[in-house]
């Protein structure tokens, strides 16, 4: 069932037709920024190294560092809803073929302050 409906105020929006499907957000990359957020989450909660007790308590600062160096090997899986380890060859490089064909959302942020 289609509208007719028309507004004044859409037609004065910066965003019309083509500007507002551009500017509409992809729901793989709302659920790409959750699935980063609960990652980062799960390694700012640990009280402890590798999350046993026996390994002695961890800091916050020393959760914030490892979840830098270890979030570059991960990416957001669209097709699964979840986080994955990048793939890589025998040699732990990355498959730049697979790289090439993930969008920016997928892989982790650059900025160490953004997530």
């Amino acid at each position: 069932m289609s509208s007719n409906f028309s507004s004044p105020f859409l037609a004065k929006s910066p965003f019309n037709n083509n500007e507002r499907k551009q500017a509409e957000q992809d729901p793989d990359s709302s659920n790409a920024v959750a699935a980063w957020n609960q990652f980062k989450e799960d390694y700012m909660v640990r009280e402890f190294k590798g999350n046993d007790k026996r390994l002695g308590p961890i800091t916050a600062e020393q959760n914030k560092a490892e979840y830098d160096r270890e979030k570059h090997e991960f990416y957001y899986d669209i097709d699964n809803n979840k986080m994955k380890l990048i793939p890589t060859n025998d040699a732990e490089i990355r498959d730049e073929n697979f790289m090439a064909n993930l969008k920016r959302f997928q892989i982790a942020p650059e900025d160490k302050n953004q997530q």
